[in-house]
């Protein structure tokens, strides 16, 4: 659930900046676009081959349980969500679209409160159902698998975002 707090806090993130007009000028200015992209890029790339790493390191000898801090769970889900610069653009587009540009305020933080409550349930029912006792086991099984293939694709997608 800390992870998943983390997600939520950047999405609240992106949403706001979305909402702030950040979207809107990254379009007008490509260049901090690709900014933006590249810092993402490079964080998806460093988190997959850092998954990739560990699991290989876990592969030869006895794998160590480490229990991080509260702080780095959050940490962790904030920096995959903020690596992720397409978030800004979704926000931008949804909002673009679906709110009228004459709402105030106080329209705009409810319709940013209610996303991240969504999130939140989501995030709170994907945490349950993922500390089950028949998942934790099959994660146990399988985590060598799980983290070469979630390393793997941490890895693809920032190599997708880097610029060409």
């Amino acid at each position: 659930m800390r992870v998943g707090f983390g997600v939520v806090s950047g999405i609240a993130c992106w949403a706001t900046l979305a909402m702030c007009g950040l979207s809107a000028l990254l379009a007008r200015y490509e260049h901090l676009y690709l900014v933006v992209r590249s810092v993402g890029a490079v964080l998806l790339i460093g988190y997959g081959v850092h998954i990739l790493w560990s699991a290989r390191k876990a592969g030869h000898g006895a794998i160590q349980e480490r229990r991080p801090s509260t702080g780095n769970y959050w940490r962790l889900g904030l920096f995959t969500n903020v690596a992720n610069p397409k978030a800004l653009v979704f926000f931008g587009a949804l909002f673009a679209t679906l709110m009228p540009r004459h709402e105030g305020v106080g329209v705009r933080v409810a319709v940013l409160s209610v996303m991240l409550a969504m999130a939140v349930g989501w995030f709170a029912v994907v945490s349950w159902c993922a500390g089950s006792q028949p998942v934790v086991a099959a994660y146990r099984r399988l985590q060598r698998t799980i983290d070469r293939i979630a390393g793997g694709l941490f890895t693809a997608i920032g190599i997708t975002l880097v610029p060409r």
